[in-house]
């Protein structure tokens, strides 16, 4: 049978799907535990308490025979027709029974192939999501056993760091799947590392143990006071007066947009103070030493605490500053808070550089 309807139903995740079964879980395995989360190392953002957990995520592993992997999004599809939502999630406000695979009469041609790993990420064309949440998937892979020939990826928007950081990991361009939205795959075995939502210990241990080298930490950089500047949203629409007062400070500008992984990953690991506005650029944060200052720059319209998790996986010393809301853009009809501009107001700004200590 080569064609399949769309799932008749959903599961929260992977285990509860186990469990309907009457299976004890046989076929995940558990790889990292939870950890504690230390609230007081850092000041924290102040964002809705349900936003910080009180312990960072464990790690697990699943297979899944006869599974299917389906969509440029890659939905992943039970034998017996069930989407597991916690590997195939859509977004922040779309609910499970809203899967965009239930909109579908009926599905793509469905090949079949051997074993195969799940990397694929409804976000991976942004930074974080990449690093966090896609490619410390690899350990947990590489914890149960010897390496998969293939590893379904969706690169619908390819980006450079992408190709990088797989490469980095030994995983050459002839052994990815990519989806696509006729993509509809069957494996006879399916290999499910845990999707996180949030940053994670062992995910964190890992990029650091891949990304930084020997070499890397032995490097001196001429930039230890790093301001990062935004091309997109999320831009300071006051940055030149900023600057001034940055300036003197001995801060440089860095736009990390024409820099590769490794050489972000050294501009972070030699660096002494860090200040940028909320963004993706602030996951190289993982590569600070202990210590380093943080200054995260928030709009008051879109505050969460990603960066603070990092920092405090990393023991760096980190504080915020909220600005006020610049301008906002509307993108196909809507407006998403997390794009609003940020402008500064440069004298309490100058008092939170005081109370940094620089």
């Amino acid at each position: 049978m080569n064609n399949f309807p769309p799932p008749i139903g959903f599961f929260h995740s992977i285990k509860e799907w186990e469990a309907a079964q009457g299976r004890t879980s046989s076929n995940i395995k558990e790889i990292y535990p939870e950890t504690p989360v230390s609230y007081g190392l850092t000041r924290r953002p102040p964002c809705p308490p349900s936003w910080y957990p009180s312990e960072f995520a464990g790690g697990y592993f699943a297979v899944i025979p006869n599974g299917r992997i389906c969509g440029a999004n890659g939905a992943i599809i039970t034998p017996d027709n069930q989407l597991l939502w916690d590997v195939s999630f859509e977004g922040v406000h779309i609910a499970p029974e809203t899967h965009s695979i239930f909109q579908e009469k009926t599905l793509p041609e469905v090949t079949h192939i051997k074993d195969a790993v799940d990397l694929t990420h409804v976000y991976s064309r942004n930074y974080y999501h990449w690093m966090y949440e896609v490619i410390p998937r690899t350990d947990l892979l590489a914890q149960c056993g010897p390496p998969v020939e293939l590893y379904i990826v969706n690169t619908e928007q390819e980006k450079p760091y992408q190709n990088e950081t797989l490469h980095q990991l030994g995983i050459s361009d002839d052994r990815l799947l990519k989806t696509h939205s006729g993509f509809h795959v069957q494996a006879e075995k399916l290999l499910l590392p845990a999707q996180p939502s949030f940053p994670t210990k062992w995910g964190y241990d890992y990029l650091r143990k891949v990304f930084i080298s020997n070499h890397t930490q032995n490097l001196s950089s001429d930039k230890k006071r790093i301001f990062i500047s935004r091309r997109w949203s999320r831009k300071i629409t006051n940055e030149e007066q900023v600057m001034k007062v940055l300036t003197k400070y001995g801060f440089v500008k860095v736009d990390l947009e024409s820099l590769s992984v490794a050489e972000q990953v050294q501009l972070f690991s030699g660096a002494e103070v860090v200040i940028a506005a909320h963004g993706a650029a602030l996951t190289n944060l993982t590569f600070c030493r202990p210590g380093t200052k943080v200054l995260e720059i928030f709009t008051p319209t879109y505050i969460i605490p990603h960066y603070w998790a990092i920092s405090t996986l990393g023991h760096l010393d980190y504080d915020y500053f909220i600005g006020q809301s610049g301008k906002y853009v509307i993108r196909n009809g809507n407006r998403w808070t997390g794009d609003d501009d940020i402008t500064i107001n440069l004298s309490k700004f100058k008092a939170s550089l005081k109370k940094m200590r620089l």
